[in-house]
């Protein structure tokens, strides 16, 4: 793999932690970085544009590319702790070059933070990754942390992504893996792509309706991500609200939350079916997910029901 050794005039003001982020940009990077600058971290993220100029003197921009295992060595060199929240988002049709990317920008990415991590003269002390909910099989009962994977792409994609990860317990690092559920914020993700519909008054439950539904508010998600950094915790935990609930239970409290009426008849799921094609699954599978582990730990859910969330993102 190559790296980049040009000197860096990048400098940190005093903090408690330097932390080392991938997928920095995106919805819950954006937060959580955010977060843990104003708590006087500081944040090297890594990003795949060149000579991205930082907005505060707490956060590097430092290139990296998962594909061809670039990275600036002088800028990741020392750390405490890294986040990964690296991947490109499933909620996009699985054609076979869709999937290819699914795959390489969670996997190449998560190898290449893995050697990051083996190069760096001073070696971190965690290392916290993203996985998925769809690790789960599709059924509706309550599902912890020791259940066996299920079957099909988006199962055998997250636990790939899981595996990819056990070199940093080689090295001797703490490794928190959060399984991430539907994260509910009302710019960005799955809200953003129904509330059109459901503000038009047709919004409606999607197959049978009675499919379970993961699902975390964006700010439990940043919460939990911190407290994962903070707190002595290793392991899997599920990073989803205690409050899962129904598609047909979902949809009818953001119809509420809306002001809208919740009358229309459930899209049929061969619709479903023809419109997404095999990502499809992830409407109408069943993800009744269990958040006891995590609560065990002492996280504190601010939104563990989805009336109040949903409430609070549009209220």
């Amino acid at each position: 793999m190559k790296s980049y050794n040009e000197p860096s005039d990048k400098m940190f003001v005093l903090c408690a932690m330097k932390i080392l982020i991938s997928g920095g940009s995106g919805l819950v990077g954006s937060h959580l970085i955010a977060k843990l600058v104003a708590q006087g971290n500081a944040v090297i993220n890594l990003t795949t544009k060149k000579n991205l100029k930082s907005y505060h003197p707490q956060i590097v921009q430092s290139y990296w590319n998962p594909s061809t295992g670039e990275f600036n060595a002088s800028e990741v060199n020392a750390f405490d702790a890294v986040i990964n929240l690296a991947g490109y988002n499933v909620s996009n049709r699985w054609t076979k070059e869709t999937k290819e990317v699914l795959v390489s920008s969670r996997i190449n990415s998560t190898n290449l933070l893995i050697k990051i991590c083996e190069q760096a003269e001073k070696k971190p002390h965690t290392f916290i990754s993203t996985s998925a909910s769809g690790y789960y099989r599709s059924s509706t009962e309550l599902q912890h942390e020791e259940a066996k994977a299920g079957q099909g792409f988006l199962s055998d994609l997250t636990l790939a992504w899981e595996n990819a990860t056990m070199p940093a317990v080689q090295m001797g690092m703490r490794r928190v893996i959060l399984r991430v559920g539907v994260v509910l914020d009302q710019n960005e993700g799955a809200l953003a792509k129904m509330v059109p519909f459901f503000k038009l008054g047709l919004g409606s439950a999607t197959g049978s309706g009675e499919q379970y539904m993961s699902w975390i508010h964006l700010d439990d998600l940043v919460n939990l991500y911190i407290h994962a950094l903070e707190k002595n915790i290793e392991g899997t935990f599920n990073a989803n609200a205690p409050g899962t609930c129904t598609n047909a239970v979902f949809s009818k409290a953001l119809a509420k939350a809306l002001g809208k009426p919740f009358f229309f008849p459930n899209v049929p799921a061969f619709a479903l079916k023809l419109l997404f094609g095999e990502m499809s699954s992830m409407l109408l599978n069943s993800q009744r997910i269990s958040s006891e582990k995590i609560a065990q730990t002492g996280f504190k859910f601010q939104y563990p029901q989805i009336d109040a969330a949903l409430n609070e993102i549009y209220l």
